[in-house]
């Protein structure tokens, strides 16, 4: 921190469709240059991990399994830092599918937040596939963490 400001990272990745391995890979190299040069807040973009234009794929168990296998990854890759990396994903919770940004720090998943204004208009076709997020959290398991899934959250970091 300097003068009592941080350094953000607003990070685009290079990303194939469907590739989570792929798109987890290209996720971690950039989020290592962001830290590199002095990031404490990383942001990718939403379904970043699977790539926005999945349509169908999403209703697939194996693109959702690859995700999740990608986010434990990346959650590994943060170990030692502090930098509040937000990374974006396909999440079902009680047979509801969500457009979420996972929360990770320091080798933690800290929250899960669902995106709260679905389009349906035009070209967007999101409510085909995406519940909108609850405003207030609950608390969701995933893998040994219990976190904090709503659009309220306030973190500690």
């Amino acid at each position: 921190m300097r003068h009592g400001f941080i350094k953000v990272a607003a990070v685009t990745p290079k990303i194939k469709v469907a590739d989570p391995f792929y798109n987890q890979l290209e996720i971690s190299r950039r989020m290592h240059e962001a830290v590199g040069g002095g990031a404490k807040l990383i942001v990718f973009p939403e379904l970043c991990l699977t790539g926005y234009t999945c349509s169908d794929l999403f209703s697939q168990e194996l693109l959702l399994e690859g995700a999740y296998q990608a986010l434990d990854s990346l959650i590994q890759h943060t170990e030692g830092s502090d930098a509040l990396v937000f990374v974006g994903l396909p999440f079902e919770k009680d047979a509801r599918l969500y457009n979420v940004a996972a929360v990770i720090q320091g080798g933690e998943l800290l929250a899960f937040i669902p995106k709260g204004n679905i389009p349906g208009y035009g070209e967007f076709y999101e409510q085909r596939h995406f519940e909108e997020g609850n405003r207030e959290p609950v608390y969701v398991t995933y893998g040994k963490w219990q976190v904090p899934f709503g659009m309220n959250i306030l973190l500690e970091a």
